[in-house]
């Protein structure tokens, strides 16, 4: 058995036989379509699920892995999700890893309702999370639990949602706001405090680059993911995202430097007008 394999099995059989589970839609690597083999799963690849459930509470901790017959879990947290709109848990067991998107019943059928009203796309709010959510299910998903109640929501959320992209003001804002960072950056170096220079270098600057990068590919039509992930993976030069720096000054400078130069690149494909100030 492929390592792993028992976790999405056994959440499958739970949600079929749980009456609060009204659908479990199965995404991530394990169900990735159409993407470049960087994206596929392998044996490191966790498992990835959207359950929608009208007892959202019972994920607040870990009980209900007990009807799993993984075992107790290793680790066990539930908390707000990258795209800030569900709340997510994550849960190591000893067969493999498991994060499962909670999307409430009586949100969903409030948005399937707005939907089907066409009022979805006039409220800004809802309209930036349900593209958040295309972004996730157009890369590919399977419905294993609901799918004649739910399939069709979710097939219409990939259809009329377009995921999050960045426009050219945006684009702009970040990268002022990087030569901020940067000049902050440089300035705590010089002060000696390298250990903020360190998180700022990697929280800020880093943080940067990898969205512009995401945006600048899109835009090129190539394999991409947000958050660097797999980014070694997609067959271009990718050194001058990486972050080798000791909390030495002369290893921060190099690598504030080598990060200020990713980003004139960057923006060289997305702003071509755009100018790095005589700071």
């Amino acid at each position: 058995m492929v390592r792993g394999a028992a976790v999405g099995a056994a959440v499958e059989r739970w949600a079929a036989a749980e009456a609060a589970v009204r659908a479990l839609v199965l995404i991530g690597s394990r169900v990735h379509q159409g993407q470049a083999a960087a994206f596929a799963a392998d044996e490191f690849s966790d498992w990835d699920f959207q359950i929608v459930t009208a007892a959202p509470g019972l994920f607040s901790d870990r009980r209900w892995t007990g009807a799993l017959g993984l075992g107790e879990p290793l680790a066990y947290v539930a908390r707000t999700g990258r795209l800030g709109t569900a709340t997510k848990v994550s849960a190591v067991f000893r067969d493999g890893e498991l994060d499962l998107v909670i999307l409430p019943l009586w949100r969903m059928r409030l948005v399937r309702w707005l939907m089907a009203a066409g009022l979805a796309r006039r409220m800004a709010g809802l309209r930036i999370a349900l593209g958040g959510m295309a972004a996730v299910l157009q890369a590919g998903h399977r419905v294993l639990v609901g799918a004649g109640e739910w399939g069709g929501f979710f097939a219409q959320v990939v259809a009329k949602f377009a995921p999050p992209r960045l426009d050219d003001t945006e684009i702009l804002a970040m990268a002022e706001g990087f030569v901020c960072d940067y000049v902050s950056t440089r300035k705590k170096i010089e002060r000696g405090e390298l250990i903020a220079a360190q998180r700022w270098l990697h929280h800020q600057l880093a943080e940067v680059n990898l969205q512009l990068l995401h945006e600048l590919r899109q835009r090129r039509g190539e394999p991409t993911a947000p958050d660097g992930r797999r980014v070694e993976q997609l067959n271009f030069d990718s050194r001058g995202l990486e972050i080798g720096a000791l909390p030495v000054k002369a290893d921060l400078r190099s690598a504030v430097e080598r990060s200020a130069a990713t980003l004139r690149e960057l923006m060289a494909g997305l702003v071509p007008d755009w100018r790095w100030p005589a700071l």
